[in-house]
């Protein structure tokens, strides 16, 4: 039996500093650069104070866990002695360099991002990208009753393809991990030859991408150092591929987010920082039609910093809806979407409120305890249950699925063993049911690693 680490709160704290400064009075900041000056000069000779990046009223966004924060203890399957929940299942249905359904296609290696889109017949499919070059995109087709029927290609000689996202219209988006990476729009449902670039989403180290149909926005993240967080708004609707109306990701305009106070390459080093919400702007993208490295090379080099906050390390990106009204205290908008993502470089998974302009950290790795002292190592691909559980993925050794539980102790949904590799791809069934996930090149048998493995697993109904 395995014991899930937990994760320790640290809510109390920040709400008790930040209530602290609240009342002393956090002066707004705006303009161009990292961070903003104050013009006001001290009275009786007082200290200069530095100037402070402007905090929201709220100290945080009013988020709930979902049923999987209730899990308990992780047991020993028999499938690759992954560890996983009581009254959980857990089946492997692909492997790199066989085929799935026993057809000639072969399912892919190195599987990384997916989602998973219902049929017309009560069944769904699986789609999960390769992040090898060449790339592309790979697609596994199950019937009502969970069974394999088919597997195929829906893109193919691309680069890195390493996340990615589902749009409203049920197509995807599959992101290159690359210097000069595109998105690819691809139809689940279709062959690889229907694929198409979407160069007006950026041409950047892409990671994963998050559709909000109501703003007629679109979220991506990039896996860089020095990345950013970009939104694409579309100028007007466009027919897809699969013939439903989508949003023209064609003709859009691309912008990059700033943190009131973090403008310009700025960074929240202070975590105390980053933890406590602070209002956002989007400021448009100089040179879209460039790799976004070379113009920020080329913007640094004139001594100027690059429009953007820096995120670390961009990756798994999703977006949660809510409907039941809830408020954020000093905000205009009740919380409608809020996006998630996550960053491998600091450990990072911010929470992004759409309508209110609004972030926040809210998980990190001083959260650990002394029950499981072992930091996670690379937050990857995150997802969102249609229960309302944000689920992060992480590489490294520990290898473990997190069910991120706001303002509590976090819980471990399960661990495959072994390390060396990463856990990707989590995607849910509309039902939530089941989740897919893969381990990237796992399990090694006899010294020889598999090159991938991709899963299901099965969840109990009282955890939907």
């Amino acid at each position: 039996m395995t014991q899930p680490p937990l994760i320790k709160s640290r809510r109390d704290v920040l709400r008790a500093m930040f209530l602290g400064a609240a009342a002393a009075g956090l002066a707004a900041c705006g303009g161009g650069s990292s961070r903003s000056t104050s013009n006001t000069t001290p009275d009786n000779g007082d200290t200069p104070q530095p100037p402070q990046p402007p905090v929201h009223p709220a100290t945080e966004l009013p988020l709930s866990p979902g049923p999987l924060a209730n899990i308990g203890d992780l047991f020993t399957s028999d499938v690759d002695d992954i560890l996983i929940p009581e009254g959980f299942s857990i089946r492997r249905v692909a492997r790199a360099g066989f085929s799935p359904s026993l057809n000639f296609t072969l399912w892919h290696s190195n599987p990384d991002g997916g989602a998973v889109f219902q049929s017309d017949d009560g069944g769904w499919v699986y789609v999960s990208n390769s992040e090898s070059t060449p790339g592309g995109v790979g697609a596994l087709r199950f019937d009502a009753n969970g069974s394999i029927t088919d597997n195929y290609r829906i893109l193919k000689d691309t680069r890195n393809n390493c996340a990615g996202g589902a749009t409203p219209w049920q197509t995807w988006l599959s992101c290159e991990e690359v210097r000069d990476g595109l998105v690819y729009e691809c139809d689940p449902f279709g062959d690889a030859d229907s694929a198409v670039a979407r160069p007006a989403l950026g041409i950047f180290n892409h990671e994963a991408v998050a559709v909000d149909l109501p703003t007629r926005t679109v979220y991506l993240t990039e896996d860089a150092g020095d990345g950013r967080l970009y939104r694409y708004t579309a100028l007007g609707d466009a027919p897809s591929m699969n013939g439903r109306q989508g949003l023209n990701l064609n003709n859009g305009l691309l912008e990059v987010l700033e943190i009131e106070g973090f403008e310009n390459g700025g960074y929240q080093d202070a975590l105390s920082d980053a933890r406590q919400l602070h209002k956002v702007k989007w400021v448009e993208v100089q040179s879209p039609e460039r790799p976004q490295a070379d113009v920020r090379a080329d913007i640094a080099s004139t001594g100027a910093g690059a429009p953007g906050t820096v995120f670390k390390g961009g990756e798994g990106i999703w977006i949660q809806s809510f409907t039941d009204g809830r408020t954020v205290a000093g905000s205009s908008h009740p919380l409608r979407a809020v996006v998630f993502f996550a960053c491998k470089g600091d450990n990072r998974v911010y929470a992004l409120d759409i309508d209110n302009d609004l972030i926040e950290v809210v998980f990190d790795n001083e959260q650990l305890t002394a029950v499981d002292e072992t930091p996670y190592d690379d937050v990857d691909n995150l997802v969102v249950s249609p229960a309302g559980d944000v689920i992060v993925a992480e590489d490294g050794d520990a290898m473990r699925l997190m069910v991120m539980v706001p303002n509590a102790n976090a819980k471990i949904l399960l661990q495959v063993p072994g390390g060396k590799s990463e856990l990707t791809g989590p995607a849910f069934t509309a039902d939530g049911s089941r989740l897919y996930f893969s381990s990237q090149r796992g399990p090694v048998n006899f010294g020889i690693p598999w090159f991938g493995t991709t899963y299901e697993l099965t969840i109990p109904e009282n955890f939907r």
